[in-house]
């Protein structure tokens, strides 16, 4: 999403600002003013009294149409300069480099899929296949590709997963069973949490979902919450995902432009925010 401003605050000329909208600039003089602004442009607003705005960081849902290609687990766009640049890592370069000049991309973990057991690995105790698997994935991972992995906990003892670890806030699991031998990571759902909530499930006809996640609450317990409201009267607010604070007071907003299906947009609100609790279906508009 580009920046909203007609003329760029920032940028000498009279020509639109061309900066991607990173922020939600929200002035309580002219609500419910809501523009996507880039962060320059938005600072210059906010420090105009008379309109009294602040901002709010945006999030963009990318959606799965927005690739060209997906090559080498590099999930290409278009770029200005050159054919094509990875969306993850941001790698530059026509899509016959990506498919032949690498193997897994390191913004994407779960694209690191090729590894393979030797074949005395595959008859050896469980300990020893899951720490094999686990140190040969880093080696290849961290020490090669570049993965800036967080977190990272060996397990011996699980038929499924041999470590687990963060990336960019998202917990996944090193899994040591996949078919032929193969070993690789995945993202874990709803960030490793126990599938939410869902209260008034059987309800058709809903207009709006409030939404509650772990660690997203006060030192006091008040509980941040956000709305999705895909029966609102506006059709760009069916786009928008809004996270409160307790009080009630937006505190940062995604965007998830088009139409798209329950697991895709709860998907990304959880990418987002944070593991989701509970998700309550109503069907009135309460905010």
């Amino acid at each position: 999403m580009r920046c909203s401003t007609v003329k760029s605050s920032v940028v000498p000329g009279d020509d639109p600002c061309q900066g991607t909208a990173t922020h939600l600039l929200i002035a309580s003089s002219r609500e419910p003013l809501r523009d996507p602004v880039c962060k320059p442009c938005g600072e210059s607003y906010v420090r105009r009294p008379a309109l009294q705005a602040r901002l709010v960081p945006l999030h963009t849902f990318t959606p799965p149409s927005a690739f060209i290609d997906t090559v080498e687990g590099h999930r290409l766009v278009a770029d200005k300069e050159h054919e094509a640049r990875c969306f993850d890592c941001g790698t530059t370069g026509d899509v016959n480099w990506f498919r032949f000049q690498t193997n897994g991309c390191p913004g994407r973990p779960e694209s690191i899929e090729v590894l393979y057991h030797s074949k005395d690995m595959l008859c050896a105790e469980l300990h020893e296949r899951a720490a094999a698997s686990a140190a040969e994935w880093w080696d290849y991972a961290v020490n090669f590709i570049g993965a800036h992995v967080g977190d990272w906990r060996l397990v011996t003892d699980d038929e499924k997963y041999s470590a687990f670890f963060t990336f960019r806030d998202r917990e996944y699991g090193l899994r040591h069973d996949l078919p032929g031998g193969r070993f690789g990571a995945e993202p874990l759902p709803n960030r490793g949490r126990p599938k939410p909530e869902v209260v008034d499930g059987d309800l058709r006809d809903w207009n709006q979902a409030a939404i509650y996640f772990h660690d997203r609450a006060t030192d006091s317990g008040s509980e941040y919450f956000a709305t999705w409201t895909p029966g609102h009267a506006k059709p760009s607010d069916r786009e928008l995902i809004i996270l409160y604070t307790p009080e009630g007071q937006i505190h940062e907003v995604l965007y998830v432009p088009g139409l798209w299906g329950w697991d895709m947009t709860i998907g990304a609100i959880c990418d987002a925010f944070g593991p989701l609790r509970t998700i309550l279906l109503r069907t009135r508009i309460y905010a």
